[in-house]
């Protein structure tokens, strides 16, 4: 039924976002910076490709992939896992109103990382066997 009593707007007393909303933003741009980092250190692990002046003035280049590099981007490819994993578990924690966000980077950033650390397990494992 339609009251006369005047609306009361009540004065939102949160000045900022609360810990849990803070950690899911910095992650979701952190998450993105350490694949970055994991794709630059698999790039770098790669052969050289012989140019020009190596072919010019017989210079060996490296034939073969980095192993040291891939054990590096496997390391941040688990820690990209780990930040990825706790930032999902506390979004789904937080979920509570209906206009909370779900973050969709973390659940994209984690599958991602899971395959890259399958792939190069394989690819180390086979190496050493």
């Amino acid at each position: 039924m339609y009251s006369n009593e005047p609306i009361r707007y009540y004065k939102n007393r949160r000045t900022r976002p609360d810990p849990i909303v803070r950690w899911l933003q910095f992650s979701s741009i952190m998450v993105w910076f350490t694949f970055l980092f994991n794709v630059i250190f698999i790039l770098n692990a790669r052969p050289v490709q012989q140019g020009l002046f190596e072919r010019f003035f017989n210079i060996s280049v490296r034939t073969y992939w980095d192993a040291q590099s891939l054990l590096t981007a496997m390391i941040i490819s688990l820690v990209q896992f780990l930040i990825s994993i706790v930032s999902i578990y506390l979004n789904t924690k937080r979920m509570k109103r209906k206009y909370d966000i779900r973050y969709i980077s973390h659940h994209v950033s984690a599958g991602l990382s899971l395959l890259i650390i399958i792939i190069l397990a394989v690819v180390l494992t086979s190496w050493n066997a």
